[in-house]
């Protein structure tokens, strides 16, 4: 797992973690412990519902800034545009080099698609979906030389297993 992906994990541990106290410490201050009046009552409900969009706040904070999507590669960045058809990839590009961003410029001629990249050892590397209609763009550094397959992981028809292709990464 990269250091990106172990970040957002731990983050999400720790929200987990945040979350079951969270639920432990309501259902302990509901238990009845006499009668309690209704404004009281309120003021507690809405003391909860702040702390807990307080926990989503900062649960949408600690991962946002790590979502691959709308970044841009800068000025020295490869471009490769990529058309989706059923039931194949055109790649205007099919060797990049490592360690040099590459902005994937994506759509499709007909129906939706899923651009999932994966590496010689069929390891995930990435995946964005193309919708007809809709220019999608995603920005990724190879960081290994090698070969990448390409595969469509959205059921588009009948052929949709053969929709493959690679891309050579070169150092």
């Amino acid at each position: 797992m990269g250091g990106t992906a172990t970040l957002i994990a731990v983050f999400y541990g720790v929200v987990v973690l945040i979350s079951i106290g969270v639920v432990v410490a309501v259902a302990a201050s509901t238990i009845s412990r006499g009668p309690m009046d209704a404004v009281k009552a309120a003021h507690r409900e809405r003391n909860w519902l702040f702390i807990v969009i307080a926990l989503l706040v900062v649960l949408l904070f600690g991962t946002i800034f790590f979502i691959p999507y709308g970044k841009t590669a800068g000025r020295n960045a490869q471009v490769v545009h990529v058309t989706a058809f059923q039931f194949g990839w055109l790649l205007s590009q099919k060797t990049v080099r490592e360690n040099v961003p590459v902005e994937f410029v994506l759509h499709s001629q007909d129906v939706s698609h899923d651009f999932g990249v994966y590496n010689a050892k069929g390891v995930y590397q990435f995946q964005v979906g193309i919708v007809p209609d809709y220019t999608q763009k995603v920005v990724h550094t190879f960081k290994t030389p090698g070969r990448y397959d390409i595969l469509c992981l959205e059921y588009c028809g009948l052929d949709h297993d053969s929709m493959q292709a690679s891309l050579e990464v070169v150092p």
